[in-house]
């Protein structure tokens, strides 16, 4: 008897080998990584955002990054940047991340992108025995150990910024 699952990157995960099960929470618009730690009763850090980051530019010469980072940390434009080559990138307008994923924020995730993207990782997720990601869906995580974002083929780095306040 087939699994099924209720979303593609579910799908994506258990066709490559690893176990995809996933926690189901109330989805609150702008609750952001806080709320799905509080409703899920497990650490922010462990939360994995998928952020789009794109250079403003429209058609071929846009171009455009995920980013996977800690809930409880932010993004280091200048690291970036650096790690990138690409010398201006800002946060994607919500319909340009869901344009290039084919996810809606609050569900991003990279498993199974309509558009490829680089994907860049911060090196310290690695470090941590699951890690709770987006599936594809607002109000549905995946449970993963840190091998399986192999699937997406990251750039490892040292992305996380070292200011104590939050912007992403």
């Amino acid at each position: 008897m087939a699994c099924t699952y209720p979303t593609r990157a579910l799908s994506i995960l258990h066709e490559a080998g690893y176990e995809a099960s996933y926690l189901v929470y109330d989805y609150e618009l702008h609750g952001g990584t806080r709320d799905a730690a509080a409703k899920l009763g497990i650490s922010e850090h462990a939360i994995v955002k998928s952020l789009v980051f794109d250079n403003g530019r429209d058609g071929d010469e846009r171009q455009a990054v995920m980013v996977l980072m800690h809930g409880d940390e932010r993004v280091s434009m200048r690291k970036l940047q650096r790690a990138t080559g690409i010398h201006r990138l800002l946060p994607a307008a919500p319909k340009v991340a869901l344009a290039l994923t084919g996810y809606e924020p609050g569900g991003i995730c990279p498993f199974g992108l309509k558009t490829p993207l680089p994907v860049f990782m911060q090196e310290t997720l690695a470090t941590l025995p699951m890690l709770y990601i987006n599936a594809g869906a607002r109000g549905i995580v995946a449970a993963i150990p840190p091998e399986a974002l192999r699937i997406v083929h990251p750039i490892v780095a040292n992305l996380a910024s070292e200011k104590a306040y939050r912007i992403f």
